[in-house]
C-alpha cells in the first residue's frame, strides 16, 4: 500500500502531546460533570479550557496598556463631570472640595522656602491617598498620621517607602 491513510497523516500533523497531572477528587468530579453536561471527553474539556485561558492572558497582556490609558481618560472625564456638577449643585460642593484638597491648597508654608527640595530619583510619580497608619514625610520629616492626606512615591516597580505631605508636594509643583 503506497498511500498513507488520512487518519495517519492527520495524527502526525497534529503532533499533540499528552499531559499528565494530578488533581483533587473535587476538581476531578467537577471536570467529569462539566464534560458530561457538554457531551465531550474530559481531555477535550481540559484542553479547551487551557487554550481559552492562555488566549485570554495573551489578549489581556497585549491590551493592558490601552486599557490603563482608557481607564485614566474615563477617570478624568468623570472627575470633570463631577466638578462641573458640584459647581451647580450646592449639596455636592463637599465633593468638589475633596477633589481640590489633594495638594492644591497647602495648609501652611514650609519652614525655609529657600532650602533646596530633596530629590527622589527612584520616584517616577506621586499618588495621592489617605493614610491608614503613621508615616514620616520624606521632605520635611513631619509625622503624618492615620487619616492624613499624603502622596506615595511610585517607582517603575511599584510603590516606594517615600511619602510626602501636602505642603512638600505643593512646594514641588
Amino acid at each position: 500500500m503506497g498511500q498513507e491513510s488520512h487518519t495517519g497523516r492527520a495524527q502526525r500533523q497534529r503532533k499533540e502531546r499528552v499531559l499528565h497531572t494530578r488533581v483533587s477528587e473535587r476538581l476531578d468530579e467537577s471536570l467529569r460533570n462539566a464534560a458530561e453536561e457538554l457531551r465531550v471527553p474530559v481531555s477535550n474539556l481540559v484542553r479547551n479550557v487551557l487554550e481559552d485561558a492562555f488566549m485570554v492572558v495573551e489578549t489581556v497582556a497585549e491590551n493592558v496598556g490601552s486599557l490603563v490609558d482608557d481607564m485614566l481618560e474615563e477617570v478624568e472625564r468623570v472627575r470633570g463631570q463631577w466638578q462641573r456638577h458640584a459647581r451647580r449643585e450646592p449639596r455636592l460642593r463637599h465633593w468638589k472640595q475633596s477633589l481640590d484638597d489633594w495638594g492644591h491648597q497647602p495648609e501652611g508654608p514650609r519652614d525655609d522656602p529657600s532650602e533646596p527640595l530633596p530629590e527622589f530619583p527612584e520616584v517616577v510619580g506621586w499618588q495621592p491617598l489617605i493614610l491608614n497608619g503613621a508615616q514620616a514625610c520624606a521632605g520635611c520629616e513631619r509625622e503624618l498620621g492615620r487619616g492624613d492626606r499624603a502622596f506615595a512615591g511610585m517607582t517603575a516597580s511599584g510603590p516606594s517607602p517615600t511619602w510626602l505631605c501636602r505642603e512638600c508636594m505643593q512646594a514641588r509643583a
